[in-house]
């Protein structure tokens, strides 16, 4: 939980300042309060299978359960505990964001009045690294989108999406091979390293 949970600030901001500065990146990002509740709560799905962490169940739960109802009615954000999250993680906005039964990787970002799961029956998507998710884009269904991958504002994905592709519309179509999100996903200074080096 923690590591995640450090790349999730580290998105937002430059966390070596200290204490006062995590604290006021928190204070100020809804995004974060919502992954906050949400890696709590996937600790505590873990912590179950732990034997030696069961005293602390019963004290933790119900903080979980606040802290995700506080989100879900103040921000209307809904990180469910079977979306499995990796570090990095970032939303622009609150507003009708639903992650359910999925899987995404390291450094994605997603924006407000977003969807992402399962259809009502089978697996859910599986979205690669580095991707950026627009602003009222659906994933719903077994999609796989490659990393790298930037999916445009209002996008429906109703299909696999390769890596390293800006698709748009609905339905979703690759407009651009080789698109460059670094900058989009916050990662510049990525991006200026990787330039130098080349």
């Amino acid at each position: 939980m923690t590591a995640c949970f450090i790349a999730d600030v580290r998105r937002l901001g430059n966390i070596d300042r200290g204490p006062s500065s995590v604290a006021r990146l928190f204070v100020d990002s809804y995004g974060l309060q919502a992954l906050f509740a949400y890696r709590l709560g996937r600790w505590l799905l873990r912590a179950a299978r732990r034997p030696y962490l069961w005293p602390v169940l019963p004290v933790l739960w119900p903080i979980y359960y606040l802290l995700s109802r506080c989100v879900r009615v103040a921000y209307d954000i809904r990180l469910e505990l079977s979306a499995d999250i990796g570090p990095g993680f970032y939303i622009g906005h609150f507003g009708d964001v639903q992650v359910r039964g999925c899987r995404i990787g390291a450094d994605c970002s997603i924006g407000h009045f977003t969807h992402i799961g399962p259809a009502a029956t089978g697996p859910g998507p599986v979205i690669g690294d580095r991707v950026w998710i627009g602003v009222h884009a659906q994933i719903v269904g077994s999609h796989r989108i490659g990393s790298d991958a930037t999916v445009g504002a209002a996008s429906v994905i109703q299909g696999d999406i390769p890596a390293g592709v800006l698709c748009l519309g609905n339905p979703a179509r690759l407009v651009r091979r080789n698109y460059d999100n670094r900058l989009m996903l916050g990662l510049e200074d990525v991006a200026q390293s990787s330039d130098a080096v080349s």
